[in-house]
């Protein structure tokens, strides 16, 4: 089935059309390639165990104002080339892998057969520098999981090359614009394709991917946040009764630090009086007053995890 394009009349529809699919955006996370994104905190938001919809973070916000801004540097910069800038929100789906993206925008250079894809990014000077330049040659490098979304964008629009234009603001305000080509990696594209539709296999034979237990942790959380009336027996796990002693331990440690730690504090600003700051021979101390605002507390749940040992068990 040849891949769809869908026009959007909002925001709404848009969401609507990406949860269908493994997007461009996130698609580095069924390779294992993402930073912010997981496979199994996908597969929680695409079975709709957690939303997936989040609110513009400053940082997106900033990112949707300047594309323009990018697009007319660029035009500048190249005025040979043809810039497509509609900011139409078009998305393009292949029904079939259930892959999708929404390029930012399309790029004709002369002498260069068909069109690129133009993704557009934005950047703070400490994050271009830590993320973007190669250490070693000073090159620009875009992220994996930047390069593996400008790769769906392209294959997934038809493009024959793909370009990725990263603006940055530097901590004088002055914006720089640097553009960097991302090859089309073949065996990277059909490696993606098979893992994406691994990724939708195990979903439909109601299974889960594998729990990253240092990222997934928050999202394992959420998808259980609601218990029933009902009582597990888990006596024939023996993993994880060590690792309940384990929990209870460290838990029980945090709290006699803390409690050991609240006991010094009093000993510190009697020390200090009513002065906000001091020293010692070894530290400098600070005990500012700070005025707290009252606020009120969104309403949602939790479940607090009590442990205690069984009658006659002893606990590990």
């Amino acid at each position: 089935m040849p891949v769809e394009i869908h026009y959007p009349k909002n925001r709404d529809e848009w969401l609507a059309l990406r949860r269908q699919d493994v997007t461009a955006s996130v698609a580095a996370a069924v390779l294992g390639a993402h930073p912010y994104a997981t496979k199994y905190g996908l597969w929680a938001e695409k079975t709709g165990r957690v939303s997936g919809e989040v609110e513009e973070t400053e940082a997106m916000d900033r990112g949707n104002l300047l594309e323009p801004v990018v697009v007319t540097m660029l035009s500048r910069r190249e005025p040979t080339w043809t810039i497509i800038y509609k900011n139409d929100r078009a998305y393009y789906r292949d029904p079939d892998r259930r892959m999708g993206a929404t390029p930012d925008a399309f790029v004709q250079i002369p002498g260069r057969p068909g069109r690129g894809n133009l993704q557009i990014k934005t950047a703070s000077e400490d994050a271009f520098k830590k993320y973007w330049l190669d250490p070693d040659t000073g090159d620009i490098v875009p992220p994996a999981w930047i390069a593996v979304q400008a790769i769906q964008e392209a294959k997934l629009s038809g493009c024959s090359y793909a370009i990725v234009a990263v603006l940055v603001m530097t901590w004088r305000g002055n914006l720089r614009l640097y553009d960097t080509e991302v090859p089309l990696h073949e065996k990277l594209w059909t490696r993606l394709e098979a893992e994406v539709c691994t990724f939708w296999s195990v979903i439909e034979q109601g299974k889960e991917p594998d729990i990253d237990w240092g990222r997934d942790g928050g999202t394992v959380l959420e998808v259980y946040s609601d218990s029933c009336v009902d009582k597990r027996d888990l006596s024939a796990d023996v993993e994880l009764d060590t690792l309940i002693g384990t929990y209870k331990s460290l838990k029980e440690a945090a709290a006699d630090h803390t409690k050991k730690a609240d006991a010094i504090k009093p000993q510190i600003v009697h020390a200090l009086g009513n002065s906000e700051a001091g020293f010692t021979a070894g530290w400098e101390i600070v005990a500012r007053t700070q005025e707290r605002a009252a606020y009120t507390v969104a309403a949602g749940t939790s479940r607090p995890l009590r442990i205690k040992a069984r009658n006659g068990a002893t606990a590990k």
